[in-house]
């Protein structure tokens, strides 16, 4: 059988992309594809591999310049030749699914609808981008329809996902929640004094309030990630507020590790920081909408289920509510233990057999 596994653009080092990594490791025999590869901002992985790309490598790099030619991107996805392979993979937030494959499977390990076109407020904010955007969202989201009807099954990363899918294309969709890598993260009881954000820092992450937030409290915030929102995000913080920039995983496991909790801000779909946080034995205060509900047990939830909580929730996205989690957050004690123990059932090996008895069964 002749395998091909394709993800849409490997130019940073966001979770997909690390799933992206573990699907490649459970079908070593498979042709990798994507859009356009920077080996500078990608997985590590990667270097050692025959990545496949387009002609739009050249001028995508990174994740601002492949928003410029998103619309392009999917014709030029459309545009690859899988007529001779069997099974083709796609990983999937935005264009791999737009693939054709003629004479095989085509099946998608889907993390979420475009969000650039189905939830186009969030993503974009406000300003030309999203203006320009708005132009063309009527054509842009047929063609993600058609492109979804290509695809003969869909896997979602969570009950939010599974909805979207069905919702938006229509299409019913089995689960697999992608996995972390847990020897990546060490366990630490001991914790410092400072909190957490670990992000790409960009509009829809929504980071603007718990700035704000931690500006009020005065508290020692450290923010791990890099983005279009850097600059203006650097700009209103106060002293208290130190931004790392992109960091290597020691770095980032000994950050979680000290943290006294993670600052989760968006709504996601599923959220791979708040489980890493908890593998390192740090508990969360998030937002408590999407995926979260699936991943995280809330001091609330703890005492009706009787298990040990591993987050604390807020339900605005407001300065006000972060605020108030914070100081909830005092209250509670956490053991650091309980919290990486519940990380484990998101190993990275429980995800590749899923994944390999499930396509086995496609």
């Amino acid at each position: 059988m002749k395998i091909a596994v394709v993800h849409d653009y490997l130019c940073g080092m966001g979770g997909s992309e690390r799933v992206f990594q573990y699907i490649c490791e459970e079908f070593a025999e498979a042709d990798i594809y994507t859009l356009a590869y920077n080996p500078k901002l990608a997985p590590t992985y990667f270097r050692e591999k025959n990545i496949r790309t387009t002609w739009l490598n050249f001028f995508v790099r990174n994740m601002e310049s492949f928003r410029w030619f998103f619309p392009i991107a999917t014709y030029v996805m459309q545009s690859l030749s899988f007529k001779d392979y069997d099974l083709v993979i796609t990983s999937s937030a935005t264009v791999a699914k737009y693939i054709k494959v003629p004479n095989g499977k085509h099946i998608c390990y889907c993390y979420i609808p475009t969000r650039a076109l189905w939830q186009t407020n969030e993503y974009f904010g406000s300003g030309y981008k999203k203006r320009l955007i708005h132009l063309l969202l009527k054509y842009l989201r047929k063609r993600d329809i058609t492109a979804a009807n290509g695809v003969d099954k869909f896997i979602a990363i969570s009950k939010v996902t599974k909805e979207s899918i069905k919702k938006i294309y229509k299409k019913d969709s089995s689960i697999i929640p992608s996995p972390i890598d847990l020897s990546k993260f060490n366990f630490e009881s001991k914790k410092g004094n400072n909190f957490l954000i670990v992000s790409r820092l960009e509009n829809w992450k929504k980071l603007d309030y718990a700035i704000e937030a931690f500006n009020k409290l005065k508290l020692p915030l450290r923010v791990i990630g890099t983005g279009a929102e850097g600059k203006k995000l650097r700009r209103i913080a106060k002293s208290n507020i130190t931004f790392l920039g992109s960091v290597d995983d020691d770095t980032l496991a000994k950050e979680y590790s000290s943290a006294k909790a993670v600052i989760f801000t968006p709504y996601l779909e599923y959220g791979l920081i708040p489980l890493e946080a908890n593998a390192c034995g740090t508990p969360v205060i998030c937002y408590g909408k999407g995926g979260v509900l699936e991943t995280m047990v809330s001091t609330d939830d703890s005492k009706k289920n009787k298990q040990h909580p591993t987050a604390i929730f807020f339900y605005k996205q407001t300065s006000v509510a972060l605020i108030n989690a914070v100081k909830d957050f005092e209250k509670y004690t956490f053991s650091a233990r309980n919290i990486a123990k519940h990380a484990q059932k998101w190993g990275i090996e429980e995800f590749k057999e899923k994944l390999r008895q499930l396509i086995k069964k496609i």
